[in-house]
């Protein structure tokens, strides 16, 4: 093609025809320069196809992480099959926390005793450990922001910074939590360690304080189960909160996937 042109121009300069050389390599360079735009624009389309097959995966991993993070904390607050043998929901603390509370204030009885034994307080604490690897490795390389729209983008990052706040409530709330249950340390859970240990020889009355209002340890009890219960709630409307957040983000990926 190349030897073609160059044959063409030869054959105009030997013919001393000026003006129909000058016409054919303006021409010529306007051939090229469509060539050029062509190649870049081809080059462009390549780049931009590569770059949503990539952000396709990205957001995917998202997904994938945003369902695990709604799956821990159905885990960790609501009744399911994947909990540990010995643990209990955060919403069955929450219960048997408001349960013994108003026992505290009617009034403990030797009866209370079964329900004392048989619930546990102890929910709520664990970290809320959520994935954040495919986000951090966006930031890392960049990608975060040619990842889809601005909307999207905004969304992501308002996601991550929701999350990142809420880890940090989280743990607050559970010291508040343990604060509770070592004010209740020598009084309440003396007595439940003593039955599970020699329940035989176990005796309430052995345990003035449970049947009186006015001794430190009682009072121990209702101020330590307010500090718990305070940091349950707040932990469980939290988890409540990222299992919404995630759906939301999940259908702004989901929309953005399918334009």
């Amino acid at each position: 093609m190349i030897k073609f042109f160059r044959h063409i121009r030869q054959s105009l300069l030997m013919e001393n025809k000026t003006s129909k050389y000058i016409k054919y390599a303006i021409g010529e360079i306007v051939l090229v320069v469509i060539g050029i735009l062509l190649a870049l624009q081809i080059n462009n389309w390549n780049s931009k196809r590569l770059m949503k097959s990539s952000n396709k995966v990205f957001l995917e991993k998202i997904i994938n992480d945003l369902e695990m993070n709604k799956n821990r904390m159905k885990i960790l607050a609501f009744e399911s099959a994947e909990l540990p043998k010995n643990y209990i929901p955060l919403e069955k603390a929450l219960s048997n926390c408001d349960s013994l509370f108003k026992l505290t204030y009617r009034g403990l009885q030797e009866s209370d005793l079964e329900f004392i034994l048989n619930n546990n307080l102890g929910a709520g604490g664990a970290y809320l450990n959520l994935h954040n690897s495919t986000y951090e490795e966006l930031i890392n390389t960049g990608k975060l922001y040619t990842i889809g729209s601005d909307s999207l983008i905004n969304a992501i990052k308002k996601y991550y910074k929701r999350c990142e706040r809420e880890e940090l409530y989280n743990k607050g709330n559970s010291e508040t939590m343990r604060e509770g249950f070592r004010i209740m340390r020598d009084g309440y859970y003396k007595m439940i360690l003593d039955y599970n240990k020699d329940s035989l020889n176990f005796k309430i009355n052995n345990y003035t304080w449970f049947f009186d209002k006015n001794s430190e340890k009682y009072q121990n009890i209702q101020i330590g189960l307010a500090l718990i219960e305070g940091g349950q709630q707040t932990n469980f409307k939290k988890m409540e909160q990222i299992i919404n957040y995630s759906d939301s983000l999940i259908f702004a990926i989901n929309k953005e996937l399918k334009d």
